[in-house]
């Protein structure tokens, strides 16, 4: 199973549309005090994730990103070694930092 990737131009798009999507934050509170948060966007710290999966919507989207892209690339590897990733999950490539620009 291949890992799903979403660009920032695509994100945008679904925005534009008005689609349903989850956007979900990986970062740390720190970092969400530093760097600050996509209004749509919901908290769910990465050591968090594994036990909140049940939270998550089957039927739309679900986004997942970090500071750049790399930590929610890890966790999505690491549902898909686990047999726990979804379709419809979808990894932002290059995080906040390509979004917040």
């Amino acid at each position: 199973m291949n890992l799903n990737r979403i660009s920032p131009n695509e994100l945008d798009l679904l925005l534009q549309k008005k689609s349903d999507f989850l956007l979900i934050d990986l970062r740390e509170n720190y970092e969400l005090e530093i760097d600050g948060k996509v209004d749509y966007s919901i908290h769910i710290p990465l050591g968090e994730i594994v036990d909140r999966l049940n939270e998550l919507p089957s039927d739309r989207p679900v986004i997942f990103h970090c500071g750049s892209g790399k930590r929610s690339e890890s966790i999505l590897n690491f549902l898909i070694l686990n047999d726990l990733y979804k379709e419809n999950y979808l990894n932002l490539e290059g995080g906040y930092q390509a979004i917040s620009i």
